[in-house]
């Protein structure tokens, strides 16, 4: 079985769950990253570039800590947020962003082509 490997510069849909998203506890972004770099015992560093976080904050970097990966989802806790953060990571869709982001699909784009433009 192939598991969902993180590519740079693809785009992501990343479910963010952390008790600082007051009662909604989940936050969630379109995320295209920039580089990962496995550091061993499930732990890996990478950077993401958050479509939906505020202007100027967008560029993160985090180490994480895999918890769960499959071929549809990577489940990781941040090793370095307190109070802790969990991300859920899986392949964007339209119907993905349409849920969270009441995006329409423009007739001849792909998702990514859609992101790049709208991001």
């Amino acid at each position: 079985m192939d598991r969902l490997t993180l590519q740079q510069r693809r785009w992501y849909a990343a479910e963010i769950i952390g008790e600082e998203f007051g009662s909604e506890i989940r936050s969630y972004s379109p995320i295209r990253v920039g580089w990962v770099t496995p550091k061993g015992s499930r732990t890996f560093e990478v950077s993401f570039y958050h479509a939906n976080y505020p202007e100027g904050v967008r560029q993160k970097e985090y180490e994480l800590l895999t918890l769960e990966r499959n071929n549809v989802f990577i489940l990781a806790r941040s090793t370095s947020h307190q109070p802790v953060r969990w991300f859920l990571i899986h392949e964007v869709t339209f119907e993905w962003l349409k849920r969270h982001f009441e995006v329409v699909n423009e007739a001849g784009l792909d998702v990514e082509a859609w992101l790049e433009r709208n991001a």
